[in-house]
């Protein structure tokens, strides 16, 4: 049976779900869970330790992770298979990988000559209409919603990216998932990883165009963006991470922009003699 895979983890009790990576073995460097379901009472809270955290989700479910058992329990109403792989798979990927000492971050990332750059954004940032535009103009986007990164590795994430809303020019299919909530456009299979080629930070103007950040303002950046703040991360590591190019990329809130805003990332982002 194919093994699924996203975020650095090979996943077991997913079998099927196409959002998930499907191989032969599990990738290289990949860690095992059994994603499980259980429609009963749920455990008390227990605040993240060397073995077994139990968190309450926004939506009123509750996560429960057992590091030595390599399981990852939602309580609650059940959830469909697709919608565990997408979003719900997100606090298992955050906490399993930060457990093993890999940096997290709330961001999306495309790839660019064999690069990926990381598009760290929140909610109203525009990041999943960002990836979805590059997708459909031939970009690979390698993850969505969390951005995993192994030593300067950043790990793709499920095949998908979920929009609230059409975004024009986008002529990728699309079908609703979260009760309808999300139109979900599907991602062609990809690399399991890619080397870090940069970081690019999104906000709302005139544009678009692309401001590059000093190293000392990317540290700050990071320092403040990572994953479940209250596990220690390596400063060495955190330094690496700040060593590579960042931009902050302004572009309107319109989206006609869209073709310039891609020939202008890829212009500036793809080394001088790459293929384009």
């Amino acid at each position: 049976m194919p093994v699924r895979s996203a975020y650095g983890l090979h996943i077991r009790g997913l079998d099927g779900v196409t959002e998930l990576t499907a191989t032969a073995y599990p990738p290289a460097g990949s860690r095992p869970v059994t994603v499980r379901q259980r429609d009963t009472e749920a455990p008390e809270p227990v605040p993240l330790d060397a073995d077994r955290v139990v968190r309450p989700l926004t939506d009123g479910r509750t996560l429960e992770l057992d590091r030595r058992l390599r399981t990852a329990t939602f309580y609650g109403p059940p959830l469909d298979p697709a919608v565990l792989a997408h979003p719900y798979l997100a606090p298992v990927a955050v906490i399993c990988n930060r457990w093993a000492g890999r940096e997290t971050f709330h961001a999306g990332a495309f790839g660019l000559d064999g690069r990926a750059w990381v598009v760290p954004g929140g909610r109203t940032a525009g990041k999943s209409s960002l990836l979805a535009a590059l997708a459909a103009r031939g970009v690979p986007v390698l993850t969505d919603d969390i951005a995993v990164l192994d030593g300067d590795q950043v790990l793709a994430g499920p095949r998908c990216v979920d929009l609230r809303e059409p975004v024009p020019g986008v002529a990728l299919p699309t079908r609703g998932v979260r009760d309808g909530s999300r139109l979900r456009i599907a991602l062609p299979a990809g690399p399991h990883r890619l080397p870090l080629g940069g970081w690019l930070f999104l906000r709302w103007g005139d544009g678009p165009a692309l401001t590059p950040l000093g190293p000392t303002e990317l540290l700050a950046r990071l320092a403040a963006l990572r994953s479940l703040p209250e596990l220690p991360s390596d400063a060495t590591r955190l330094l690496g991470l700040a060593g590579v190019p960042a931009y902050e990329l302004t572009r309107p809130r319109d989206w006609t922009a869209l073709d310039a805003t891609h020939r202008l990332l890829t212009a500036t982002l793809t080394p001088v003699g790459a293929a384009r």
